[in-house]
């Protein structure tokens, strides 16, 4: 009865093995090109940037998990980082793990950035930051209305002087509305009335203390009302071209604003 219920066949590494003919088939091209890349990978002293390259293409074809390119770089790092782990010759020092052969890298980090370099040209444009002034825009919401602060920043990443400042009262019904939703508010006002202003924008980012007005400007929102405050702000921004993100900051921060 056992024997009636055991598998016929095996498959081992893509390999095939028809346990009642004996015969093996092969695995596809596909298959044996990621075989390949993983013992290179084990070896630890072909764990170039081309490798890599070549070895998340291959992932994004075989992964389910990995169609888009949002979840690549985590999966690329769960993959790399499983090889080295198994790589006993080299777990003690993962600087040598990822050490070309003959050439001795400074850091990990330096590899896998040259390697998401590598496939940016597989990232749209507005993904990207694009190279002209970064700019910060503050915004804060309170009960008789909402204020914007922009400012830019230096090469260095510090605050420079106030260029531009906003701020009015609410309408009876926004006035009604949650805080969270009006804080969403503010960050589409200000962008509405500050960015225009400016003669040319290469990044924005926002700063708030609202931490569901971050997330809609990074994820979009549930919320109906936050949903598309974030959505008309950030599609403004898409559609000039202009890269932007989002960072919550504490409120005795967010003074100005």
């Amino acid at each position: 009865k056992s024997m009636n219920r055991a598998a016929t066949t095996i498959d081992y590494l893509g390999q095939v093995i028809d346990l009642t003919t004996g015969t093996i088939t092969r695995p596809t091209v596909k298959v044996r090109k990621a075989i390949t890349m993983a013992k290179k990978q084990a070896k630890a002293r072909t764990c170039v940037p081309r490798h890599l390259a070549r070895l998340a293409g291959v992932l994004l074809d075989l992964q389910k998990g990995a169609q888009s390119l949002l979840g690549l770089p985590k999966l690329l790092m769960k993959e790399t980082a499983h090889v080295v782990k198994s790589n006993r010759a080299s777990a003690k020092s993962l600087q040598k793990a990822w050490s070309t052969s003959g050439l001795k890298r400074p850091s990990a980090n330096k590899v896998i950035n040259e390697a998401i370099k590598a496939l940016k040209g597989l990232i749209s444009a507005r993904a990207r930051p694009q190279p002209g002034p970064a700019y910060v825009l503050e915004t804060d919401a309170r009960d008789a209305g909402w204020g914007a602060s922009i400012y830019r920043l230096s090469p260095t990443g510090r605050r420079g002087r106030e260029i531009h400042a906003a701020a009015l009262r609410w309408t009876p019904e926004e006035r009604q509305l949650h805080i969270t939703a009006r804080e969403a508010l503010a960050a589409s006002y200000g962008t509405a009335f500050l960015v225009p202003r400016l003669p040319e924008v290469g990044s924005l980012t926002l700063h708030s203390d609202s931490t569901p007005t971050v997330w809609a400007w990074r994820n979009g929102s549930g919320k109906p009302t936050i949903s598309k405050a974030a959505r008309q702000a950030t599609s403004y921004l898409a559609s000039r071209g202009i890269f932007y993100q989002a960072k919550h900051i504490a409120g005795v921060d967010n003074k100005r604003a």
